[in-house]
């Protein structure tokens, strides 16, 4: 080997240079992943409040018993479990999230969506129970 200034390199040298085209990174698979579980999450969230909305509508009318008519209700119960799967959807959308960031070699566009748009949604839905839990203090 020449280490020479202005020295031309050998052929084998120039060939191990070459031989090793840059391939375009590849989006991880777990980002996109996250990101459509986020997205699921969400959409899921919006059915499971329009859902008790509609249940709490319909107890409105009778407002003395309308806890006894929620715990009732097929649309509020099943608001009620849609909420919570939209929340473990959500929680593994974000493992899913954290996972496609440390992965090396990867594009990590959606899996920086994805954490983001699950870890936002799961902090609202914390806030929103902290709120409906001080009102009925």
């Amino acid at each position: 080997m020449n280490y020479e200034p202005g020295a031309q390199p050998s052929p084998n040298q120039a060939y191990a240079a070459s031989a090793q085209p840059l391939a375009p990174l590849k989006h991880s698979g777990l980002g996109i992943a996250s990101f459509v579980m986020s997205i699921i999450a969400v959409i899921g969230y919006f059915a499971a409040f329009f859902m008790i909305i509609a249940a709490i509508g319909q107890a409105v009318q009778n407002p003395a018993y309308i806890e006894q008519s929620l715990m009732e209700d097929p649309a509020a119960i099943l608001g009620i479990l849609a909420l919570f799967g939209a929340a473990i959807i959500n929680l593994i959308a974000l493992i899913l999230g954290i996972i496609g960031l440390v992965i090396k070699n990867r594009k990590k566009v959606f899996a920086i969506i994805g954490t983001i748009l699950s870890a936002l949604s799961l902090l609202m839905i914390v806030f929103f129970y902290i709120i409906g839990t001080l009102q009925q203090v």
